[in-house]
């Protein structure tokens, strides 16, 4: 399996993120602040889940095998789902009890040019770190816009990344903030709810990241538009006559799962046997009889065979992503359309009509 795209974004917040917890610790033991604190947990939390997404990255990268002939890539979201329940009870739980107790027990701060050198390099490790996250992201996205990438298509680790060092930046401002109004009217309790809406916004993203991994786990279908491209290739090729039952599965991000029930247009198998027919006349009689429907079984199995590889091939052309196709031969589409059943109903609108 490839390498994730998402590798070179993780390793580059993890170090970030290594740097800013120290400096971040080094702040609050100098001031007390507890917003610096708050601050200080987050950058920990955030480090200790960018190396969960590093390690499932790299588990999940590996090749298929005996056990799991479609690989590790659900990996990746295992320990993105660990990843996210260390951001809600790490970063969020912690860091909104400091602040409420920092509510009920106020006690003062001591803030100095160390606080705001601290705060400003802080901002300018985490900034580059969500720099190089979006232009990631934006390098992997194509014609596709930003935001519909992330929410479709983008690999669950680099939104994690993106949410994590957005939330980041924007957790320094609510500290500073909170620093910053302390000082000025001399009261801890500005600093204590910075600290809670800092946790409040990790807790916000702790969710949205267990909602997408638990998706992802369970099994959630392919991108918009690409169940519909399967199909599309699949009623141009000139053999197939009907579509039905599609199903698909992403099982990493770079990696889908296809697999819809085709029926064979007669005419084209007809065309196919009729080149294996024996010329001689008589060669469904006589003794030649068994020999001939060998020939011809043969036959039928290597067409179908052979325009099932020539559909994954075209399958592939336009959806690279298709690692795993299967075609299922179906061939009880009269039948069906004598009951006035219907040929395929897919999941979405405008395709929920008849590919037949």
């Amino acid at each position: 399996m490839a390498t994730p795209s998402s590798l070179p974004a993780v390793m580059a917040a993890l170090a970030a993120n290594t740097l800013v917890t120290l400096l971040k610790f080094v702040a609050f033991f100098l001031s007390g602040s507890g917003a610096m604190l708050s601050e200080a947990i987050h950058s920990a939390a955030d480090t200790g889940n960018q190396l969960l997404l590093f390690i499932g990255l790299k588990r999940g990268a590996r090749q298929g095998d005996e056990e799991f002939p479609y690989g590790y890539g659900g990996e990746r979201f295992v320990f993105g789902l660990l990843s996210a329940a260390g951001i809600f009870f790490i970063g969020c739980g912690v860091t909104v009890y400091h602040g409420i107790e920092g509510l009920r027990d106020p006690h003062p701060t001591s803030v100095n040019v160390v606080t705001f050198v601290v705060l400003g390099l802080s901002f300018l490790i985490e900034g580059s770190a969500l720099l190089f996250a979006v232009r990631s992201i934006a390098a992997q996205r194509g014609s596709m816009p930003f935001f519909q990438y992330v929410r479709e298509k983008a690999d669950p680790a680099s939104v994690a990344i993106l949410l994590e060092d957005g939330a980041a930046v924007l957790g320094l401002f609510l500290a500073a903030a909170g620093i910053v109004a302390s000082y000025h009217t001399g009261s801890p309790v500005w600093d204590a709810i910075a600290s809670i809406l800092v946790g409040l916004l990790l807790g916000f993203v702790a969710i949205h990241l267990v909602t997408q991994n638990r998706g992802l786990l369970i099994g959630m279908a392919v991108p918009d538009g690409v169940e519909e491209t399967f199909v599309r290739v699949l009623r141009e090729r000139p053999s197939v006559r009907g579509v039905r039952d599609v199903k698909s599965r992403r099982i990493t991000p770079e990696l889908y799962k296809l697999k819809a029930e085709v029926t064979f247009e007669p005419a084209f198998l007809a065309a196919r046997l009729d080149q294996a027919l024996p010329p001689q006349p008589g060669a469904l009689s006589g003794v030649e009889r068994e020999a001939t429907l060998r020939t011809v079984a043969d036959g039928a199995l290597r067409a179908i065979s052979d325009e099932i590889d020539a559909i994954e091939v075209a399958v592939r052309a336009v959806i690279p992503e298709a690692g795993h196709i299967d075609i299922e031969v179906d061939h009880h589409l009269e039948e069906r359309r004598a009951e006035g059943t219907q040929d395929h109903a897919p999941r979405r609108a405008p395709a929920a009509q008849m590919w037949d």
